[in-house]
């Protein structure tokens, strides 16, 4: 039986409205407001770099491409003060060798946090996304006994649903402070912005512009969710083996270049150099070769574990993304 796991991609179609329900009512500029309306001004440029400051690392943790900018400087930095800060070295081979060294430092630089915040944020949202099912049906009870989504939501605030009880609290904060329950809703979907939350919220608002007894469909949902986190449980069971496939496959890799290593170039480098060039008439083999085919292979395994890890991200979580820390 195959499994499939491909992503799933959301589609956001936002609608302009020009709001002409109080075009009739005269607007009053009156002097000595232009303070206020400047610090206004002032707050709405300095709000984000001051939610920025407050929880710095919330801004990498809920979109980790946004590592690059930090970690991609620092590492060419490094790379220069590193290359700068080298002795003259007048062999070619040692000088090779230990930018190699630097370069490996400088990609892991780069990869490492992005791989922690992706990790971090993908185990979030599988938190959000398995507490869903029971949210879904402690609304439908709820609902089904006479009160509305909003006071509903009011009352399962109180439950305690893990990751997911913190959105349920900014979701009856944006109530409290006048929005809608579908605006409510729609600002939680894109706090997530995951395809098992969007399906769940664009059913619950489209169910509650129509009607507000939708404990049926809250039903109906909660079962969707539960089927879709089961259904994602075995595919990630199923596809975990491929992951282990891909780990082997670089062990066994490692595996034969320690022989070649150890066992051939090894011997080689202790060949007479002049007596195997007489011998077979070929160019001469000696110890600057060895090193070059100690150098290849070392550049062998550094791409055979990126790319490795990107596949193994790819067929066991179908990201690309969540594969930066395999290679890592």
């Amino acid at each position: 039986m195959q499994v499939s796991i491909k992503t799933e991609t959301i589609e956001r179609y936002t609608e302009a409205r020009w709001l002409n329900e109080f075009d009739d009512v005269p607007v009053e500029e009156r002097t000595g407001d232009e303070p206020l309306v400047r610090q206004l001004q002032y707050y709405d440029r300095v709000r984000n770099l001051r939610a920025f400051l407050r929880h710095p690392l919330r801004a990498f943790l809920v979109e980790p491409n946004r590592t690059f900018y930090v970690t991609v400087p620092i590492a060419l930095a490094y790379v220069l003060l590193a290359f700068l800060a080298t002795p003259a070295y007048t062999d070619v081979e040692v000088l090779i060798d230990v930018l190699d060294d630097h370069l490996v430092v400088a990609l892991l630089v780069i990869l490492v946090p992005f791989g922690i915040f992706h990790g971090s944020w993908q185990k979030t949202v599988m938190e959000l996304e398995a507490a869903i099912p029971e949210f879904l049906n402690r609304l439908s009870g709820i609902n089904q006994v006479g009160l509305t989504l909003a006071q509903a939501i009011t009352i399962v605030v109180r439950a305690d649903l893990g990751v997911l009880s913190y959105e349920i609290q900014k979701i009856k904060r944006d109530l409290e402070w006048g929005a809608s329950i579908q605006e409510a809703l729609v600002r939680f979907e894109e706090r997530i912005r995951t395809p098992a939350i969007a399906r769940t919220v664009t059913l619950i608002t489209k169910a509650s512009l129509m009607t507000g007894d939708i404990g049926d469909v809250l039903t109906i949902a909660a079962r969707d969710a539960t089927m879709s986190e089961i259904l994602k449980r075995e595919r990630q069971a199923e596809m975990f083996i491929y992951t282990l496939i891909v780990y082997l496959v670089f062990i066994v890799f490692l595996f034969v270049v320690v022989v070649i290593d150890t066992r051939f170039l090894s011997v080689l480098a202790g060949v007479d150099t002049l007596a195997l060039a007489g011998a077979a008439g070929s160019m001469p083999v000696g110890n600057i070769a060895v090193t070059t085919f100690e150098r290849l292979l070392y550049h062998a395994c550094l791409i055979q574990a990126f790319f490795s890890g990107l596949i193994a991200g790819a067929m066991g979580e179908a990201s690309l993304r969540a594969g930066v820390k395999h290679a890592a």
